[in-house]
């Protein structure tokens, strides 16, 4: 575990890796301005024009050698970023502009940050809490609109906001219990008992169903795998094709041109998806195609989401009775291709319903791409398990914020059936303490230190 000296003023490249046309380096500490000031020289100071860009050249200082011009800013604490004093220098983006910036910095007595270390800084601080630091950087790798959305609102505290009613109910009911462990007169009735039954049963409801959110948010979040399998020549290509608005498989009327399993990561609706093309599945002799048939298997066992693929024109056939005996025990989807042919989806309703395996079924034509917006739709509903509204600015998103909320809400409906089987004072409290931890373990105001290690390894390093 990394040992982190607060003293220390840090210094790392803000921008992503690679060239651009900006570059910017970020300092924050005590001697943020010390080291920023050494290596910026313009007309205007950078103490006295706070919070403002200002333009200058940026020098070495074992040799005076001018290394770019640009722009500087300083943000004083409390009012930056990491609640530390803070300089930005905004460089052309030349990752050897920016290192030796970096160097220069370091021989002033900066040391290099680690990843997310900035953030750390933010949230000891007070500037940010931990569930706001995780949307921040949710945001940052954020694939789709509505990813972006959700982590925006987190950063901003939606999560934070909703948990304080919620500890502040329990911690309410935790002082009457006190009090009642305390003061004999304040012990609990029977209707006061009651009554605090009901009220932890609400919390818990309310807990839950916070919790309940998560199975869509993660979705949103990671995102599903999406195997396309069925017979050859069926059309799984054009489908995979259709389905990322691109000519990325080969498509031929020949049966068994793809051999080998396609992937392409695309967006359905506001769901990031990894979209796998698969070798089509038959009996066959030839060797590199039943190496292909093996990893569609592969595919199929491994997906989220199976898109059984099947040909309107030609009917059910046989050998698709294979692949509904691996299906039964999946997330399905019946593809009916080529309505552009033969418009009905009842003999493959009738199939599927005769071989016992339940799944939407939905037509659709590659060629002309009818049907794909229903498929779309169809896709998201399986995923989430019933409707998906994308107009909700909120969702649970993180397993660890899942895990707490359950882990809170399992602690409340302990507390609340040791209080109805009339319990003393002293045994539900632990139950309450334990679900108070679990939600402070959410915004970090429980947290230890290796749970904030594990998280903001997984930030950049200038973030």
């Amino acid at each position: 575990m990394p040992t982190y000296d607060w003293q220390d003023t840090i210094v790392a490249i803000a921008t992503p890796p690679g060239h651009g046309g900006i570059g910017i380096v970020r300092l924050s500490g005590e001697r943020a301005l010390d080291i920023g000031a050494t290596l910026f020289h313009g007309r205007r100071s950078l103490s006295r024009h706070p919070f403002r860009l200002l333009r200058g050249t940026f020098l070495d200082t074992t040799s005076d050698e001018t290394i770019d011009d640009g722009l500087a800013v300083y943000f004083p604490t409390p009012r930056s970023f990491t609640g530390e004093d803070v300089v930005e220098l905004h460089a052309h983006g030349s990752p050897v502009v920016l290192r030796r910036l970096v160097a220069c910095a370091m021989r002033e007595g900066a040391r290099a940050a680690r990843p997310g270390e900035f953030t750390l800084r933010a949230v000891r601080h007070g500037r940010l809490d931990l569930a706001q630091a995780e949307g921040l950087r949710d945001l940052i790798h954020a694939q789709t609109t509505y990813q972006a959305r959700l982590a925006a609102q987190q950063m901003r505290g939606a999560l934070s906001t909703r948990l304080q009613p919620l500890k502040e109910q329990l911690l309410t009911t935790i002082v009457h219990l006190e009090s009642a462990v305390e003061f004999v007169e304040e012990q609990l009735n029977t209707h006061s008992r009651a009554t605090l039954v009901e009220e932890l049963s609400h919390l818990e409801t309310q807990v839950r169903q916070l919790a309940a959110t998560y199975r869509a948010g993660r979705l949103i979040r990671e995102g599903l795998v999406l195997a396309i399998v069925g017979r050859p020549n069926v059309g799984k290509s054009s489908l995979f094709n259709a389905l990322l608005d691109a000519d990325r498989a080969i498509v031929t009327d020949i049966a068994g041109t793809t051999r080998d399993t396609l992937q392409e990561v695309a967006t359905i609706g506001e769901l990031p998806v990894r979209l796998m093309d698969t070798a089509g599945i038959r009996d066959t002799s030839d060797i590199v195609e039943r190496m292909g048939v093996e990893r569609s298997y592969r595919a199929l066992a491994d997906a989220d989401i199976v898109l059984f693929v099947v040909d309107a024109a030609a009917g059910p056939h046989p050998d698709e009775t294979q692949v509904i005996g691996h299906l039964r025990q999946r997330q399905a989807i019946c593809v009916v291709n080529k309505l552009d042919l033969v418009p009905s989806v009842v003999p493959f309703e009738l199939f599927l319903r005769e071989h016992d395996l339940t799944c939407p079924v939905v037509g659709v034509s590659a060629h002309t791409r009818a049907g794909l917006a229903e498929l779309k739709a169809t896709i998201q509903q399986v995923a989430v398990g019933g409707s998906f509204d994308t107009s909700q600015d909120w969702l649970v998103t993180d397993a660890r914020h899942a895990a707490a909320l359950t882990a809170a809400a399992e602690a409340l409906g302990c507390a609340r059936e040791l209080l109805a089987e009339g319990h003393s004072e002293e045994v539900p409290l632990a139950e309450l303490h334990r679900a108070l931890h679990a939600l402070g373990d959410i915004t970090g105001e429980t947290g230890i230190e290796e749970v904030f290690d594990r998280i903001f390894a997984t930030f950049c390093i200038g973030k």
